[in-house]
């Protein structure tokens, strides 16, 4: 899930308090796609009773590729991406997009079969690499047809600005759970909205929110960081 640029699964998140002492919102450039007012910022994600998400203008589980390239036009970047070994997944970038006042590179990952992901593959006619090990690779006009159908699984947002932990406990309040992981990244579980928010320990690289709907959570976020926890742990103790 989420590969796009991005490389491996598991971060994304953005959010403001007056942005104390992140140095003032970033600003969304003249060509920024917007969320919608009810749900603009990252900590507006929204459950509702049956276990859904309604995050950034989208309903998770029930938009599709069709509904965001409708959206978002041709400024939307869907693929059909994987490494090497892996089935792959089919993803959409939008960048810069502005989340409420906050701009940063949003993530859009969808539900779609091993089957056809597999079928897709083996149809593109080339591939082109991307970062993180990750190739590109082409669809047939059909192929695209019939992956506008796809449901939007999760999304992932990737502020410009540089959050801290205090920050996104300041903004989403106290996590139900926190993973630290063996390159020091923290990882705040929020199963309430399915949100996951990584935080590096360097600045290196930025602070990662990614959502699923929660009823989802447990099988999309939190058994894939319980699974790199604990090889992580048996690594450090051998």
């Amino acid at each position: 899930m989420l590969a796009l640029g991005a490389g491996i699964l598991i971060l994304l998140l953005a959010f403001a308090m007056p942005l104390m002492h992140m140095g003032g919102a970033v600003p969304a450039s003249p060509g920024a796609s917007q969320a919608s007012a009810g749900d603009a910022l990252p900590w507006q994600a929204k459950a509702d009773a049956d276990g859904g998400l309604a995050v950034f203008g989208f309903k998770l589980g029930r938009d599709t590729l069709a509904t965001a390239k409708a959206r978002f036009g041709d400024t939307l970047q869907p693929a059909l991406v994987a490494r090497l070994g892996e089935v792959g997944a089919l993803e959409a970038l939008m960048e810069p997009f502005s989340a409420g006042f906050v701009s940063g590179r949003l993530v859009l990952s969808f539900d779609v079969s091993a089957a056809s992901l597999q079928r897709w593959r083996e149809r593109a006619g080339k591939s082109e690499a991307m970062d993180g090990g990750v190739r590109r690779f082409d669809m047939t006009p059909d192929d695209r047809a019939e992956a506008d159908g796809a449901r939007i699984a999760g999304l992932s947002f990737v502020p410009g600005l540089q959050l801290s932990e205090a920050d996104v406990r300041q903004r989403f309040g106290e996590p139900a759970e926190t993973l630290t992981q063996a390159d020091g990244v923290r990882v705040l579980l929020y199963p309430a909205i399915g949100m996951t928010a990584a935080v590096p320990a360097s600045g290196k690289t930025r602070t990662a929110l990614q959502y699923v709907a929660p009823r989802e959570f447990d099988v999309r976020l939190r058994a894939p960081l319980a699974a790199v926890a604990a090889a992580s742990a048996a690594s450090a103790a051998n």
